[in-house]
């Protein structure tokens, strides 16, 4: 079950849309956000959360960069991490899946449609 879920990204907006999609699931799971990967190395050293959401493109670092990171790291390895982004390829998905991605999608367009999504990523995982 998912308990606590990470979201890395540099939009501010999406923790409060993941959220309000979280609670709208049905889930009691807690989010947690940071602001880029520089920010989310420092959280990853106090909490391991049940899973991370993964912004593919954000300033400084990528989601591929901060990915690679936290796969390298022994105590991390286990947490699926989930890429998403707006506009995400067959490219973009093949490079984050050999990288240690659990799964890529596309953020969704509506907060209904991440709830959808969101369920169906609960059951799986």
């Amino acid at each position: 079950m998912i308990k606590s879920i990470l979201l890395i990204d540099d939009d501010a907006d999406e923790i409060s849309i993941l959220n309000e999609a979280v609670e709208m699931a049905g889930s009691d799971s807690t989010c947690d956000w940071a602001e880029g990967a520089e920010k989310a190395y420092g959280v990853l050293r106090i909490t391991k959360p049940d899973l991370i959401l993964l912004d593919y493109n954000m300033p400084g670092a990528d989601g591929l960069m901060c990915l690679t990171e936290i796969k390298k790291k022994k105590e991390l390895q286990h947490i699926p991490v989930i890429m998403y982004s707006t506009c995400i390829n067959f490219d973009m998905q093949r490079e984050a899946m050999i990288k240690g991605a659990f799964r890529c999608i596309q953020k969704p367009a509506s907060v209904y449609d991440l709830v959808k999504e969101l369920k169906y990523l609960f059951a799986e995982v």
